[in-house]
């Protein structure tokens, strides 16, 4: 049984971008973040390390991203939660206002914007909330 082609709805394709441009947003936060760690002094290898611990968990998603996998973005909202304990945390420690502002910014954003890309991709292709 061959499906046949419709158009993407544009409410559906914002919603992709928003998640893909939060999603890689929070990729750079942490790699900006390990340089400026580098360039203040810590050791290369300490940055590359919690560089690492950053980046790794959340470029398991990848291949599922790009292949437009619904139940991808939704391990990813779960995923993203654990990320914005710790961006709130950040954000109350003294000295790292911004950084965790800007963190915890980014992973609402990604939840908001992946929670409503499932919601309309669903929606357009027919598929239960449920299911």
């Amino acid at each position: 049984m061959t499906a046949s082609w419709q158009p993407i709805p544009a409410s559906v394709e914002y919603a992709r971008r928003a998640t893909l441009i939060s999603y890689f947003g929070l990729l750079g936060l942490f790699t900006g973040k390990a340089i400026v760690n580098m360039v203040g002094g810590m050791p290369a290898a300490v940055a590359i390390f919690l560089w690492l611990v950053g980046v790794l968990p959340l470029s398991i998603f990848i291949p599922g991203l790009r292949k437009n996998n619904l139940r991808t973005y939704a391990w990813l909202c779960f995923m993203i939660l654990m990320y914005f304990l710790h961006a709130v945390t950040l954000a109350f420690t003294t000295g790292s206002l911004f950084y965790g502002l800007l963190y915890t910014l980014l992973c609402v954003s990604l939840f908001c914007a992946a929670v409503t890309y499932i919601k309309l991709a669903k929606k357009h292709l027919g598929l239960k909330l449920l299911s």
